[in-house]
């Protein structure tokens, strides 16, 4: 597919789409937000990518690695298929099978999300047109060059804080321990708990900064997590992540909630079910 460049009547119907559901983008960088940051991440790669724009896939990429791959489900698979078709279509395509997926804050935290990275598209694929006139690989018509020139320059308050975000990212990702083998109880003693915990650590120490404050900590932390009668203990630090039978006597902070939305994050959900979580002092 050519790659599209910012034009009024490209641009005019994402602004549209934007304004319509510019709440649902506030919230999809809120906390609690309506649906997974990684989910929201790779549907903005995904469509930086069916656009063939190199700058967004380059900032959303750095947020991807950052935030962790984490897990995929059907429901996300037809969100990407979505976004890549409204970006093959060059304008929103109707919802109606999402509608049966999502929640309608998540749908317009979606629509949202499209609609946003169309835009920064559009104007990446138009900076990369002005470096290729002004590099002699295309005819510099005047028009075409000011147009291009006025679009970048409109654009350049907005895209300079999301590359140094991206790269800071990056940094980030390549300083942060990985994440280590779970340890976990001899044989067949670990409870129920345990094993839902060393299913979904993976997917919450994802995150690079979550990492290198977490595990890369010089200090070994115990955390008990209660779920009805069901304990455990999880000894985080060091480098190391080793799990644990019942609340022990040296943790700091009791996680207490039902086990739903443990459950959610090991089966990738897209959308964030953590209400029920509380949290007491040890």
């Amino acid at each position: 597919m050519a790659r599209r460049t910012a034009t009024a009547r490209r641009v005019a119907p994402w602004l549209v789409e934007l304004a319509s559901t510019l709440p649902g983008l506030v919230r999809s960088y809120a906390p609690g937000a309506p649906i997974d940051p990684r989910t929201r991440e790779r549907i903005l790669l995904a469509v930086a990518e069916s656009n063939g724009c190199r700058s967004c896939a380059w900032i959303h990429g750095s947020w991807r690695d950052f935030l962790g791959e984490g897990a995929h489900d059907d429901a996300e698979h037809a969100l990407l298929t979505y976004a890549r078709g409204c970006a093959e279509a060059g304008q929103p395509l109707p919802t109606d099978d999402l509608s049966a997926l999502l929640p309608p804050a998540a749908l317009r935290a979606v629509r949202a999300t499209v609609a946003q990275i169309e835009v920064a598209s559009l104007v990446g694929n138009t900076a990369d047109a002005l470096l290729a006139r002004l590099r002699g690989r295309r005819p510099r018509a005047s028009l075409a060059l000011a147009r291009e020139a006025v679009t970048v320059a409109a654009a350049v308050p907005l895209a300079a804080p999301m590359f140094a975000t991206a790269a800071a990212m990056r940094l980030a990702t390549r300083v942060a321990p990985s994440l280590p083998e779970i340890e976990m109880p001899d044989g067949d003693d670990a409870n129920l708990l345990v094993h839902l915990l060393a299913t979904v650590a993976p997917a919450y120490l994802s995150n690079a900064l979550v990492r290198i404050a977490v595990v890369g900590a010089p200090r070994s932390i115990a955390v008990g997590v209660r779920s009805g009668r069901t304990a455990a203990t999880v000894r985080l630090g060091r480098g190391r992540l080793a799990l644990e039978n019942g609340i022990s006597s040296d943790t700091v902070l009791v996680v207490e909630g039902e086990v739903e939305s443990l459950l959610h994050t090991a089966t990738g959900s897209i959308v964030r079910e953590l209400g029920g979580i509380r949290l007491r002092p040890s």
